[in-house]
């Protein structure tokens, strides 16, 4: 009997707890709901996705975060030498397409000029160089190499394809642009050997 009585009165305070966190009556829930809503109101919105949690742990990688730094400023650099070459096809009047010769004087002029010439190599040699640069790049990243070593490649990498395209841009004597050339390699090969290095128990 005591144990009976003592059940009953828990669950009547629990009972009555229950009804002041959910009130039943018509009023005290739409109260409770008005409530609700003008606090959830205030509340900035934000939207916690897995993209974005994998994004923010990616920036976070101090060595990802390097390779974007001279990534971002090698993509800058071919910006830089396809205007040069734009600039001077317009200066030399040296026009690849017969549409921009006549507009700028004539049929004559749908022409090839050297100087034109050395800078368009010169960008499509990076288009060569530097994309599979990016690729590995970012894959050598997330295999979680020291940070010293990885800014190394990084940093070599960006030293060669500089030196390259100044030793093409006013053609330094020879063989400064093949050893630029190869120096700019020796990274990637590197981070390709890594790489494979570590996938090649998942193959």
């Amino acid at each position: 009997m005591k144990h009976f009585l003592l059940i009953s009165l828990c669950g009547w305070r629990h009972q009555g707890e229950y009804k002041k966190a959910f009130p039943t009556d018509s009023l005290s829930l739409s109260a409770a709901l008005r409530t609700h809503r003008s606090k959830s109101s205030s509340l900035p919105l934000t939207v916690d996705t897995p993209i974005k949690t994998a994004m923010a742990v990616i920036i976070r990688n101090e060595v990802f975060s390097c390779f974007v730094f001279y990534g971002v400023l090698l993509v800058i650099k071919m910006y830089i030498i396809a205007i040069i070459t734009g600039q001077l096809r317009l200066r030399k009047k040296a026009f690849a397409n017969p549409e921009d010769a006549l507009r700028h004087g004539g049929l004559q002029y749908h022409r090839e000029d050297p100087y034109v010439e050395r800078t368009r190599r010169a960008h499509m040699n990076d288009l060569e160089n530097i994309l599979p640069f990016l690729f590995l790049g970012a894959i050598y990243s997330l295999t979680g190499p020291s940070l010293a070593v990885a800014r190394l490649h990084f940093l070599i990498f960006f030293a060669g394809r500089v030196l390259h395209s100044i030793a093409y841009l006013f053609a330094l004597r020879a063989p400064t642009r093949s050893l630029a050339y190869t120096v700019a390699q020796i990274p990637c090969v590197s981070m390709a050997l890594q790489i494979l290095l570590a996938v090649a128990a998942y193959a």
